[in-house]
């Protein structure tokens, strides 16, 4: 074969040999949220990475969740405000750095960038402080509001824009019930997860709903899944409610 053919044929094989690998390659991990229970969530990272956001106290969640799971673990911890059922630190194993006040932290691959307000309350703000997280992982964004009020501060608002998930209060008293649909239509969010609600109509938590008493109130073209404790997340998630079963439910 001539030298002028077998660069030739090189050239023709190649793209097949590249195409062929790139079919091959394995698909990148999955960032995946897991909900514990009230507002108590894990994500962890594709390379292994966790992170826990507002850890309930022993003695103060919801009737019919256990307690915080023995085997839980964390590399870092983010705390968005003081009460004992988003604040049990102590209930999270290994050395995980703490992150309570605002500002930019890295944890691995993960970007946590915490925005400063105040608990809300039906009257607006309180005077209890308050920060707001946002995770930053390989193009995904997860916003965690704990017990945050509807976002006014343009700043902020800007930054939970186009969450791939969201997860807020809906017991009606951080952000009023009538605001709650509204506000995540101006932040644009794609996948809502409702978080710190009743377990139970026989047995209200702080007067909150249950969680299908909530789905029932939201517009009939919104789609809504059920699906167990875990979801993966991925950029551009599609625009749903998305109802997690707790984790630490007791069964």
């Amino acid at each position: 074969m001539k030298p002028s053919h077998l660069v030739a044929l090189m050239f023709c094989v190649l793209p097949i040999l590249l195409v062929g690998c790139a079919a091959t390659a394995p698909a990148p991990a999955p960032v995946t949220l897991q909900f514990i229970g009230n507002s108590c969530t894990l994500i962890t990272a594709p390379d292994g990475t966790r992170i826990v956001s507002d850890p309930y106290g022993d003695f103060a969640h919801p009737i019919g969740l256990d307690v915080l799971p023995k085997d839980l673990q964390a590399d870092a911890v983010t705390v968005s405000h003081t009460h004992p059922d988003h604040n049990n630190v102590a209930g999270v194993g290994g050395t995980p750095q703490l992150i309570t006040a605002p500002g930019t932290y890295q944890v691995g691959p993960v970007k946590i960038t915490g925005y400063a307000g105040f608990e809300g309350s039906p009257s607006g703000p309180s005077t209890n402080p308050h920060v707001v997280f946002v995770f930053e992982i390989g193009g995904v964004k997860i916003v965690h509001l704990g017990d945050s009020g509807p976002i006014t501060d343009p700043d902020v608002l800007a930054a939970i824009e186009n969450a791939d998930v969201l997860l807020a209060n809906i017991d009606g008293y951080v952000i009023p019930s009538d605001q709650l649909v509204p506000f995540l239509q101006r932040a644009k969010v794609r996948t809502f997860i409702p978080t710190h609600y009743s377990l139970s109509t026989s047995a209200r938590w702080q007067g909150a709903p249950t969680v299908d008493e909530f789905i029932k109130t939201l517009p009939a073209d919104l789609a809504v899944v059920r699906q167990g404790s875990e979801i993966q997340v991925t950029p551009n998630m599609p625009k749903q409610v998305v109802e997690l079963t707790p984790l630490a439910l007791i069964k």
